[in-house]
């Protein structure tokens, strides 16, 4: 009797503190795209309901993408109007569909998201010791963007061959292919079971070319409809950012568990610790997108192209990081 006395008050005392960061009590159910094999930090906010928090009564439904083109496909079908994207699918969807809009910067890549690694018995020991060789890498994805901007200020050139990370995984090993460039934690993995050496530890020093944004996208008319529900997904990234810096062993578990143990532990902490997070979308975040809107337009893998800046909403961001209510 005492002990459910306890939890009653305990509640009541919590429920001031809770209605203080409410925005809306509007019940919905909301579906949200992610890519947790891409994007880890996604099976962390699926599990930890950070929105709560700011939506009691808005229940989320997590769309599993293997990757972000997967996510990419259902929202041109009609199935998304919200997801965690990489950022060369996002702006190949913003692209052909022109009813995106960005809110939040769900992960800010750099440097460290790129290695590039050799077979244990290449005699490869510098990056222009690659000239011509085959590298694996994922056409169309923020590493390779990353790749073509390092070739060209070494002025080298790859033989670049595109393969499904796993795949290049097992060809590394096996020396079918020369080099591996894959984002995490694929690089982790390389290390985990010692298939590849490092050529390229990271990217670091080619920064600001090599940074990326991975985007939170809302669509226009879901944007609309609902702007306290976005603010409070918004926030709850934020969030996610804070909790994935300050608690990087429990949100490895979290990540490692929700994968189905398939991505050894030390691999998943590894590559959370390597993430980096920005989140105002200032000049530099518009900047950078502008730099893969244009990489995507001169592969021809989308065809018009458009102002960043447009496609930005940051009122969310701003709004939060002022301490506006």
């Amino acid at each position: 009797m005492l002990w459910a006395l306890l939890i009653v008050v305990f509640c009541m005392s919590s429920i001031p503190v809770f209605a203080q960061d409410v925005i809306s009590n509007e019940k919905a159910n909301i579906t949200i795209g992610y890519p947790p094999f891409g994007m880890l930090e996604t099976s962390v906010a699926k599990v930890k309901l950070f929105h709560k928090k700011y939506l009691p009564n808005v229940d989320i439904e997590w769309f599993f993408g293997l990757y972000s083109p997967h996510l990419v496909n259902n929202w041109i079908a009609g199935k998304l109007e919200i997801a965690y994207l990489g950022d060369m699918p996002a702006i190949m969807l913003q692209d052909k569909m022109r009813n995106t809009r960005w809110v939040s910067n769900a992960v800010s890549p750099r440097g460290e998201v790129l290695a590039i690694f050799v077979n244990n018995n290449s005699k490869a020991q510098t990056l222009k010791d690659l000239e011509g060789k085959s590298l694996a890498t994922g056409i169309g994805s923020a590493q390779h963007r990353m790749i073509e901007a390092i070739m060209k200020k070494e002025n080298i050139k790859f033989n670049l061959v595109n393969q499904s990370p796993e795949v290049a995984l097992s060809n590394l090993e096996a020396g079918k292919v020369d080099a591996f460039g894959y984002w995490p934690p694929y690089i982790e993995m390389v290390k985990y079971k010692k298939v590849g050496r490092a050529i390229m530890d990271d990217a670091i020093k080619y920064e600001p070319e090599v940074n990326a944004t991975w985007p939170l996208l809302v669509s226009e008319a879901f944007n609309k409809k609902n702007p306290k529900i976005v603010e409070g997904l918004v926030r709850a990234d934020i969030d996610l950012h804070k909790y994935v810096q300050e608690h990087l062993d429990e949100a490895s578990q979290i990540v490692f568990k929700e994968l189905g143990e398939k991505i050894p532990l030390p691999v998943i902490k590894a590559s959370l610790a390597s993430y980096r997070y920005q989140d105002n979308i200032d000049k530099d975040a518009i900047a950078t997108v502008q730099r893969s809107i244009d990489f995507m337009k001169s592969k021809g893998f989308i065809k018009e192209g458009f102002d960043p800046a447009a496609w930005a909403d940051p009122s969310y961001v701003n709004k939060i990081l002022s301490g506006k209510k």
